[in-house]
């Protein structure tokens, strides 16, 4: 695969000749035995990082690591080749721009699991075999032995199924492991599966419902109601609904918040794209949503993997702390993701209205698209 071609040894043999080949006498300093195997031991550290990173699809982490390994390298070499005083500073800054950057990696990564863990019980059974409790999470999630029999069961899959003795019966009662998907409690489920310390966990997410040939539901001026894929409303009725929601907030001086996300997927370099991966995430990570906010929210699908979510109300924090929540992709969703062959980035845009004064379709949604830039990992 092509991105094996940018570990960092490779790239940085090219990088030292050329720091060689820019060297002087006048300029030489000797780093020292000691400093160099300390340094050329963190060296090599970081390369396996790296190719952990490769093997577990962890791709946004990889640019970091690479500043990392290329500012020592740029630093030391330098030194004893004599270039020019600038480019051993020049090589600290990459360096330390590159450990910023992992330590933001990984206090994004650790911190919201951690508090999760400490707000939700782990049974005994879980804590050995599972990153986290089937309980944290909304999706249907069920965890088996190895013969089959179920070992535990969220409150999710217990509703979906009717049955609130699910532990001890085969998962065959439900559906058929090894199957991409499956009908339960009446409806189609995509089913991945994953094992794990002898244990096997079965996540469910809803399909999306099949695109019919004659409409839903229409609205007077004849556009569709809802959005085939994702099941939320649609673009077009978003035009009219959220015409209404502002013209009510002004009239009542009510709050009204509007939370815009956009899913984006970076590839490697030399592979193509895969849009029914792509969907597969989107569409799950629109049932995250849903089952996160508020019956009175209304969620609308704008196109280009864009949610808009409007919030009647609500107050100014409230909904940052739901967009802020939004972005935080549960462990389902990160687990799925990681076989994948592209990395995902929820942007998010926010914008509070007070009521207090007009606002029109066009600025609500100008004002929100042009706040959108705040990410996630």
């Amino acid at each position: 695969m092509i991105v094996w071609a940018t570990l960092p040894p490779l790239i940085s043999l090219p990088l030292s000749l050329i720091l060689v080949a820019f060297g002087s006498e006048m300029h030489k300093v000797s780093a020292g035995a000691p400093l160099w195997v300390l340094l050329l031991l963190l060296y090599f550290a970081l390369t396996m990082m790296y190719v952990f990173s490769i093997k577990n699809g962890l791709y946004t982490q990889m640019t970091p690591l690479q500043m990392a390994t290329q500012g020592i390298m740029i630093c030391i070499v330098s030194m004893e080749a004599g270039a020019p005083p600038i480019l051993p500073w020049v090589g600290v800054v990459i360096a330390v721009s590159g450990f910023f950057m992992i330590i933001h990696f990984f206090m994004h990564r650790q911190t919201p699991r951690s508090s999760a863990a400490e707000q939700a019980p782990v049974s005994a059974d879980t804590a050995g075999g599972a990153g986290t409790s089937p309980e944290t999470t909304p999706f249907p999630l069920v965890v088996t032995d190895d013969e089959g029999v179920i070992v535990e069961a969220n409150a999710s899959f217990k509703d979906l199924t009717g049955d609130a003795l699910a532990e001890g019966k085969s998962v065959m009662t439900f559906f058929t492991p090894g199957e991409t998907e499956g009908v339960v409690g009446g409806k189609k489920h995509a089913v991945f599966q994953k094992a794990k310390d002898g244990l096997f966990h079965f996540l469910l997410i809803d399909n999306p419902p099949p695109v019919k040939s004659t409409k839903v539901q229409e609205t007077s001026s004849g556009t569709d109601l809802f959005d085939p894929k994702t099941g939320l409303y649609s673009r077009k009725y978003a035009q009219l609904r959220i015409k209404e929601e502002l013209s009510r907030a002004n009239r009542y001086r009510r709050w009204l918040c509007g939370i815009l996300l956009k899913v984006n997927c970076a590839y490697l370099p030399g592979l193509g794209k895969q849009p029914t991966l792509e969907d597969t995430f989107l569409v799950a990570y629109v049932q995250y949503i849903k089952n996160t906010i508020r019956e009175s929210d209304m969620g609308f699908f704008m196109g280009e993997r864009e949610i808009l979510l409007l919030l009647p109300e609500t107050p100014q924090q409230g909904a940052k702390d739901t967009a802020l929540k939004l972005i935080d992709l549960p462990e389902p969703l990160l687990e799925m993701t990681k076989d994948y062959p592209f990395a995902t980035e929820i942007e998010y845009g926010f914008l509070y209205y007070s009521g207090n004064y007009p606002l029109v379709y066009d600025q609500f949604i100008q004002k929100l698209y042009s706040s959108l830039g705040g990410s996630t990992e």
